[in-house]
């Protein structure tokens, strides 16, 4: 897979951007806020239909226009893609409201039928508090992972938070008073039904991930650790239980929470209250890892899921950096640049060039970013 082009129109701080890129790497360094991350950004939008950065999709619009339009070609084996996302604001009584487009070859598609023509694996700062952070960040890592991977489990992802919302919203309605209790049965079954689908998936892919992500930690800290992946699913003691089970535990938990349910408004149970943890040896490192070791058990974690997506898909992602070299130290560094060579086609953004080391700005095309222009 091979992302050859980019272009932007009223994206972020990009009034108009058309550029070429290398199968290798490509660099882009300047100062901050000048749009370095905004182009990562774009990618991975078209990528996975959503910005990783923000959930308001008004945000993404260029001030004072009333759209933006984010294009990628990707090229594979068999053919060649045009990618296109658009984001278009509607005046409202208190704002805008933003809606989103998807194109493949001008085609209109809905946005779980295009994850998967491009994947890319995302290394950003935040990405350093993966192991340390709340449940939220692992959870998130798991849908990047797995949308990219099966564009069913991205479908069944969007089915599940349409019915959340709306189970939520009718538990609120009942705690009111305005709806009776019996209306929640059929709203619960239909959530346990998609949530225990998510939820054998998950534990399926972890289950293949976890040797990756541990042979990658041997080589990281000297062979001296073990990393381990355990899933944590709210509701329902997965193991090898057929999906029927799953479902029919995720039913009685919901109903075994139905009081807390209703007093709070909300779903108690289910993937949205899942976690991943992340053992090293005999502790978990959430709570008892230095910094250094956490660090390395997200690299392992990010070199896994870019080892995983190639292998399972036979495509190597599209790499994308951003300005996390100056946050590793040398050791972790190199394990990283290790996986470019001659590894995945990577975007990479700088603050300062003296942050990259010589073996990659050496075979890479450099640009300067500057209040959103790009400099050859």
């Amino acid at each position: 897979m091979f992302l050859s082009n980019v272009s932007l129109f009223d994206f972020r701080n990009y009034a108009e951007l058309d550029l070429g890129l290398e199968r290798s790497a490509t660099v882009f360094f300047g100062g901050n806020a000048q749009g370095k991350t905004n182009l990562l950004e774009a990618v991975a939008l078209t990528a996975l239909t959503r910005s990783p950065r923000t959930q308001q999709a008004a945000e993404l619009v260029r001030f004072g226009q009333p759209a933006a339009r984010v294009t990628c070609g990707v090229q594979t084996e068999a053919d060649r893609k045009e990618l296109e996302v658009r984001v278009m604001l509607s005046p409202t009584a208190t704002g805008a409201r933003a809606s989103r487009r998807f194109t493949v070859n001008g085609i209109h598609r809905r946005s779980s039928d295009m994850i998967g023509s491009l994947r890319v694996v995302l290394f950003w700062p935040d990405d350093l508090q993966l192991v340390k952070g709340s449940g939220e960040g692992r959870r998130r890592f798991l849908n990047t992972l797995l949308g990219q991977l099966d564009a069913g489990h991205a479908r069944e992802l969007n089915r599940y938070g349409h019915l959340l919302d709306q189970r939520n919203a009718l538990l609120r309605a009942i705690r009111d008073g305005r709806q009776p209790l019996d209306e929640l049965e059929v709203w619960t079954t239909a959530l346990a039904e998609s949530g225990a689908a998510i939820m054998v998936e998950r534990q399926r892919r972890l289950l293949e991930l976890q040797p990756i992500a541990a042979a990658f930690h041997r080589e990281l800290s000297d062979d001296r650790e073990h990393l381990e992946l355990r899933y944590r699913p709210a509701g329902a003691r997965i193991g090898e239980a057929p999906l029927e089970l799953v479902t029919e535990q995720l039913k009685a938990a919901m109903r075994d929470a139905r009081d807390e349910e209703v007093g709070r408004g909300q779903t108690a149970v289910g993937p949205q209250r899942d976690d991943v943890e992340v053992w090293l040896d005999d502790h978990e490192a959430r709570l008892f890892a230095s910094q250094g070791q956490q660090r390395s058990a997200v690299l392992s974690l990010k070199l896994a899921e870019l080892h995983y997506l190639a292998e399972v898909t036979g495509e190597q992602p599209v790499l994308l950096l951003d300005d996390v070299m100056s946050e590793l130290d040398p050791a972790r560094r190199e394990r990283l640049l290790a996986a470019l060579e001659p590894g995945p086609q990577a975007m990479i953004t700088a603050a300062d060039l003296n942050d990259l080391p010589r073996s990659i700005l050496e075979r890479a095309a450099v640009f300067r970013v500057e209040q959103g222009t790009v400099h050859a």
